[in-house]
């Protein structure tokens, strides 16, 4: 993997993943990648299982290029997968160049209180042992004891 022309890393492993904040709530989490807030303009680059340690996943600024291909033989199937989009494959000496778009995307809020915290706790059952005992002090501190 290039950044802006620059070798950052060579991953081994099930794959990459490159991710806006949007979509790192999706493939990116299961991933052990991070959570970035919906405002931050960002790029999230995550090794999927990785055989080393020592690679993890990266946030980036806005306006770099992320530049990937693949490495293995020939005979190997590395695919390339994208929202929206069909696989297709690639093989070395080809290489993939990812940058955010011109133009954010705009999406419609359901809720009139949209909360992103709010929504993470929800999906996430964050603070969990928190809310159950919140109301009931007694059982909480009775828990603890």
């Amino acid at each position: 993997m290039e950044i802006d022309g620059e070798i950052v890393d060579q991953y081994q492993g099930d794959g990459l993943l490159v991710a806006t904040p949007t979509g790192s709530t999706g493939y990116t989490l299961a991933a052990r990648g991070p959570i970035l807030h919906p405002g931050m303009d960002a790029m999230i680059v995550t090794p999927i299982c990785p055989l080393s340690l020592s690679s993890r996943p990266i946030v980036l600024p806005p306006g770099l290029v992320v530049s990937i291909w693949p490495l293995a033989d020939r005979d190997l199937n590395t695919k390339l997968w994208m929202d929206g989009v069909l696989a297709t494959a690639i093989w070395p000496g080809q290489r993939v160049d990812i940058r955010t778009a011109d133009r954010a995307a705009e999406f419609i809020l359901l809720r009139e209180n949209y909360s992103h915290y709010k929504t993470l706790r929800e999906k996430l059952q964050w603070a969990g042992a928190l809310v159950h005992h919140n109301n009931n002090h007694r059982n909480y501190r009775n828990y603890r004891n």
